[in-house]
């Protein structure tokens, strides 16, 4: 493992470390009324079908050949985070991903910086040319480009639902 590696790797740790911290400190202050642990059980039964569904496509494509430019490892990664994204646009979507008492500044400042440093990961590999290793995607390489992406839609979707409570709020 490279230096930049190891140094992408350190930060990615730290970033995980302090959003950890930060989520038992709200832990403890917040809690979900009724109505949202509803609603989060709602999207965790549709983020489950839309890992299953997409397992099971994943696994089809595989078995006939078709999925060739990434690796199993690469695939298998993917279904699990857009069912995760999957769950949290509906939460957020829903008014059940952020506790009665929580703050959304705080879950937008996590989610840049997991942003900021797997996008830092992924220019990396970007400009190495190492998000490939025989013509397809891996794991190693794709995983942080999956992952800021997956912050990213469900960071623009936490943005514009305040945005869009906020001006209603006005009104």
């Amino acid at each position: 493992m490279s230096t930049g590696s190891m140094v992408a790797l350190g930060i990615l740790a730290g970033v995980m470390i302090a959003a950890w911290a930060l989520s038992r400190k709200s832990r403890k202050t917040t809690e979900y009324d009724e109505m949202q642990l509803k609603i989060r059980a709602k999207g965790y039964q549709i983020g489950f079908y839309t890992a299953l569904l997409l397992q099971m496509v994943m696994i089809l494509l595989l078995e006939l050949d078709v999925l060739t430019m990434v690796t199993p490892g690469f695939a298998a990664f993917a279904v699990l985070m857009i069912s995760v994204v999957v769950f949290a646009i509906y939460c957020i979507l829903h008014d059940a991903f952020i506790a009665v008492r929580g703050k959304t500044r705080s879950y937008i400042w996590i989610f840049s910086l997991v942003i900021l440093a797997d996008g830092f990961t992924t220019v990396r590999h970007l400009t190495d040319g190492g998000l490939t290793d025989g013509g397809k995607l891996t794991f190693s390489a794709g995983s942080s480009a999956l992952v800021c992406l997956g912050f990213l839609a469900v960071l623009i979707t936490l943005i514009v639902k305040t945005v869009r409570d906020g001006k209603e709020a006005e009104e």
